[in-house]
């Protein structure tokens, strides 16, 4: 399994981690909202909620789709 992020800073949210390390991140973008709320921080809290909905929304696309045939 690959531990390198896909694309550069500029690259859009959601698009740098690799698809086997999406469940990982999804977990840990919804740990970190969690613990921002906790703290009062609401702009990190709602940009990490927002993260993992992004690789939430990625996840289910790839599982979606049938690859090439």
């Amino acid at each position: 399994m690959t531990k390198t992020l896909n694309g550069n800073k500029h690259s859009r949210a959601g698009s740098r981690v690799p698809t086997p390390l999406l469940p990982n991140a999804i977990r840990w973008e919804k740990a970190r909202a969690q613990l921002f709320f906790a703290w009062g921080c609401k702009d990190q809290a709602h940009e990490a909620s927002g993260l993992a909905f992004h690789y939430e929304k990625r996840a289910m696309e790839e599982c979606l789709d049938p690859g090439p045939t």
